[in-house]
């Protein structure tokens, strides 16, 4: 089987009880670099777009660093005063903590610091979904409203910035990267990041990234919300990663 355009070959698999497991419904797209080829459970839910919610710090990381933003991985982001929800985030933190927290406030003040214009000239460039920047959203087009992405363009996105291809600096595209190693072992490394955003009453979830294993690369992409609407649970906030390591062990890719 062909996917449009990329003419990557397409190998289906069924995972559904991974997911059923977790009591979610979802989709989950890998690409091995070596091979040119996809693995994919629930293809044509891998096109549809969602909201990239905390996933989009990849991509904002990147501009910040091509903007000037942010100098550089240590440079501290401002906390403005504003009252956040954990008082962790009352003080000015580097990008490598507002990263692992998921610091929302954080990622606010670094896209007000970027602004409209620049976002979108810079979007333009990256083929990044349709993200739909604003300046009533500039804060929070990632979360909520209109913006979507697939899981075959977040794939597509991490391939590129893998690659160093997008229309960016070596040193921005190779800085992001780096900021999102998630764990490193004498065999592997894994790279990637977590996300959930709320439409209404509807949770979703998102884990993103690739491994590195063996002299070969493998980009992934799940997507997950829980079954019935119901809400989101702890077990739903694990399954994003649990599920996604567990399909990469099926795969004999993670021991």
């Amino acid at each position: 089987m062909q996917v449009g355009a990329m003419a990557q070959a397409v190998t289906e698999r069924n995972f559904q009880k991974y997911f059923d497991e977790y009591g979610v419904r979802g989709s989950f797209l890998l690409y091995d670099q070596a091979a040119n080829r996809f693995t994919s459970y629930n293809m044509a839910r891998c096109n549809e777009g969602f909201l990239p919610g905390a996933t989009f710090e990849i991509p904002t990381v990147l501009i910040a660093l091509e903007t000037g933003t942010l100098k550089d991985t240590t440079q501290l982001i401002h906390y403005d005063g504003t009252p956040p929800a954990d008082r962790a985030w009352n003080k000015d933190r580097p990008i490598g903590w507002a990263i692992r927290n998921t610091c929302d406030p954080c990622f606010q003040q670094v896209s007000r610091d970027i602004g409209v214009l620049r976002y979108q000239q810079q979007l333009m460039g990256l083929k990044y979904g349709m993200m739909v920047v604003l300046p009533e959203t500039l804060d929070s087009f990632w979360q909520s409203g209109v913006s979507r992405v697939s899981q075959f363009e977040q794939v597509a996105f991490l391939r590129r910035l893998y690659a160093r291809q997008l229309p960016m600096a070596r040193r921005s595209q190779e800085l992001t990267r780096k900021m999102f190693l998630l764990k490193s072992t004498a065999g592997w490394s894994l790279y990637g990041k977590t996300a959930k955003t709320q439409r209404g009453k509807m949770h979703n979830g998102w884990f993103v990234g690739w491994l590195e294993r063996a002299g070969n690369v493998y980009f992934f992409a799940l997507n997950v919300e829980p079954k019935d609407g119901k809400e989101a649970t702890d077990q739903f906030l694990r399954s994003r990663r649990e599920i996604t390591e567990r399909l990469l062990q099926e795969l004999s890719l993670l021991p």
